[in-house]
């Protein structure tokens, strides 16, 4: 009898290696699953905010529609008349999102991510500008020159990124 014993407990335990590697597996796999989901939302919702942040940054159309009725800088140094609210420029979803900035890139979303640095390295400059021009700040001729020349392309892109929904336009 103790015999026999012996056997079913070594057949029992032969079997639980397997069932333990499978609900490991299992376990694995549907964690995997919920991270690859999460971060799938994560995403969406983070580029979603940009796209309606950037809806919202009327400074930019106020600004390149002023800067076609002035003359250019040097000329006619800006004044504060000539650019638009700092507020009208907003960028705290951007900024407050940076640890989170790298879910839009990846394996397939890289121009995504490309597109959202660019475009908002290209906004912080000319909203620094605008800042200092409002507060009637000494302002660098280059600078003046760069907000006049290049704020009609921003607005442009803005308008693009708005209409198709992605940062992705390069």
């Amino acid at each position: 009898m103790v015999g026999v014993n012996a056997t079913a407990t070594a057949a029992q335990s032969g079997g639980l290696p397997d069932s333990t590697l499978v609900g490991v597996l299992v376990s694995f796999l549907s964690a995997s699953l919920v991270y690859v989901f999460r971060q799938y939302w994560e995403k969406r919702k983070l580029k979603r905010a940009l796209v309606t942040e950037v809806s919202q940054m009327e400074g930019l159309k106020e600004c390149a529609d002023q800067m076609d009725r002035i003359d250019e800088p040097p000329e006619r140094p800006l004044q504060p008349d000539d650019v638009p609210a700092v507020g009208s420029i907003p960028t705290s979803v951007y900024e407050g999102s940076t640890v989170k900035i790298g879910l839009l890139g990846g394996l397939v979303g890289q121009g995504e991510l490309n597109g959202v640095v660019n475009f908002y390295s290209r906004v912080q400059r000319h909203k620094g500008i605008v800042e200092k021009v409002s507060s009637d700040e000494d302002v660098a001729d280059t600078d003046q020159e760069d907000l006049y020349d290049d704020i009609r392309g921003l607005n442009e892109k803005r308008n693009r990124i708005v209409k198709h929904d992605t940062f992705d336009l390069d």
